[in-house]
């Protein structure tokens, strides 16, 4: 059997494709739009992977960790507004996503909104199953 020497579409829809080789019969594979957020966003310039994964949300807007990885990214290059949006709607999708709740207290945090930071923590640390309370300012534990 040929291998592959072209790489998949890049944007498809989330169906799962055969993959055959020697060493197994046939198992299935995610699709690569799937992993869009990992693969094809890494090394572009962050205003490049923000507009990547603004198209895939456009197609998956259901998927927190979508809304996760851009709020990330907006939140490096200082759009906090922004960021809070994507981070709300990723925990509004799921809400037990611990780093969605982490990744929100350091907003809140280099937004000096302590009291936010503190609860985003903890929730993050609970569903995380962490033990144990902050007793130091949120701040120097979020960054």
């Amino acid at each position: 059997m040929r291998k592959r020497t072209t790489a998949p579409p890049i944007l498809k829809e989330n169906k799962a494709e055969k993959v055959n080789d020697s060493s197994a019969s046939s198992r299935t594979k995610p699709r690569p739009d799937v992993n869009i957020k990992k693969d094809v966003v890494k090394g572009l310039p962050v205003e490049d992977r923000i507009a990547t994964l603004t198209e895939t949300i456009g197609r998956n807007p259901y998927d927190p960790q979508l809304f996760y990885q851009r709020g990330i990214l907006y939140f490096s290059k200082g759009k906090t507004k922004e960021a809070l949006n994507d981070y709300n709607r990723s925990i509004k999708i799921n809400p037990k996503s611990g780093k969605a709740y982490y990744a929100r207290a350091e907003l809140w945090a280099a937004l000096n909104n302590n009291r936010l930071a503190l609860l985003d923590i903890e929730k993050a640390m609970e569903l995380e199953g962490i033990k144990g309370e902050f007793d130091r300012d949120p701040v120097n534990q979020a960054m």
